[in-house]
């Protein structure tokens, strides 16, 4: 199966309206710096932009799965939501407060992943916020599959497995305010992630 035919129907089957832990402990931070717009990029069936705009937030949301992006206009009409690819953003410069990536931004190349945070970072206006979280190399799925690039791994999906420096490399034109290596369940499983918070 390619990344486009996983992509298209991954969420066809999701009913979930729980949003992330990640979700919520981005909140605390957005509600103290007063975010009033955010980016939900890579937003599955949306159930964090649901919980974003819930607390009066206004969103947009961004996502490469048509099931995901027709289950979010479902469940509600008024968040702006966008089918596309991550590494053609259509947004313009200084558009967000704040710009969250949750498990979005591990399924490409150095190269692509590189232009991907720098397209991020001019999307943010001064002083926005990036809430991403990545796998991590520890993560029990890492080698598993056909190697195709260092950390990088095709497993009926790509995917890239993130250190805490690769994820600092690709931070280093914003202020860190948090970098840390986490672990949870995740679709049945204990899985193990690279988490940041960063300021422009």
């Amino acid at each position: 199966m390619d990344d486009k035919k996983y992509w298209k129907g991954a969420w066809k089957k999701s009913s979930t309206h729980i949003p992330n832990p990640f979700a919520k402990r981005a909140y605390v931070l957005m509600e103290k710096k007063n975010v009033k717009r955010v980016l939900d990029l890579g937003c599955g069936d949306g159930r964090d932009s649901l919980y974003f705009a819930r607390q009066g937030i206004t969103v947009e949301a961004f996502d490469f799965s048509e099931s995901g992006i027709e289950s979010l206009k479902k469940k509600n009409p008024s968040i702006k939501a966008h089918i596309g690819d991550i590494r053609n953003l259509p947004f313009k410069k200084n558009s967000f407060d704040a710009i969250y990536a949750h498990l979005s931004l591990h399924y490409f190349s150095d190269s692509e992943t590189e232009k991907i945070f720098s397209k991020i970072h001019a999307m943010l206006k001064k002083d926005g916020l990036l809430f991403v979280k990545c796998k991590s190399t520890d993560d029990l799925l890492f080698g598993k599959g056909k190697k195709i690039a260092e950390n990088t791994y095709r497993s009926g999906h790509v995917r890239h497995f993130f250190t805490k420096d690769y994820m600092a490399k690709q931070l280093n034109t914003f202020k860190v305010l948090r970098l840390k290596k986490s672990s949870s369940s995740y679709a049945s499983s204990k899985s193990s992630f690279i988490e940041a918070i960063a300021q422009k």
